[in-house]
């Protein structure tokens, strides 16, 4: 395995992240066109703009990460193939969590975790946590 990725450790948090990035990716494109109709308490909009914002920076992020971290080839072919499979992981969570608000609601909650995760593990331990 290492002839091919000599940093194992990054190209698991990689797919992790990325993962991430497709399941919201792929959630976030069956929101769009954003719709408003007369119903507010069923209008996600604030949360669809939201968690594209979310899904951008954590997409940024992630490939930022890869380019610093992995080989572009093993980002290439991991990103691929996660993107690639994620529709189906996606296609099993139920239709009321996925197409709702609870659903949007929970994805903002991933995003932002993962953006969290990814700002802890590249920019290292935070000196006032462990004070």
């Amino acid at each position: 395995m290492t002839s091919l990725e000599p940093n194992v450790n990054a190209l698991s948090w990689f797919a992790l992240l990325w993962g991430v990035c497709c399941l919201g990716f792929f959630q976030l494109a069956g929101m769009y066109p954003i719709r408003r109709g007369g119903d507010r308490a069923r209008d996600p909009a604030l949360l669809v703009l939201a968690n594209t914002a979310l899904w951008l920076a954590l997409s940024a992020g992630t490939l930022a990460f890869a380019s610093f971290e992995l080989r572009w080839t093993t980002t290439v072919i991991a990103a691929g193939l996660l993107f690639l499979f994620a529709p189906a992981l996606l296609k099993a969570v139920p239709d009321r969590l996925r197409d709702g608000r609870a659903g949007m609601a929970i994805e903002s909650c991933l995003l932002a975790a993962a953006l969290a995760v990814l700002a802890c593990i590249a920019g290292g331990p935070v000196p006032w946590l462990y004070a």
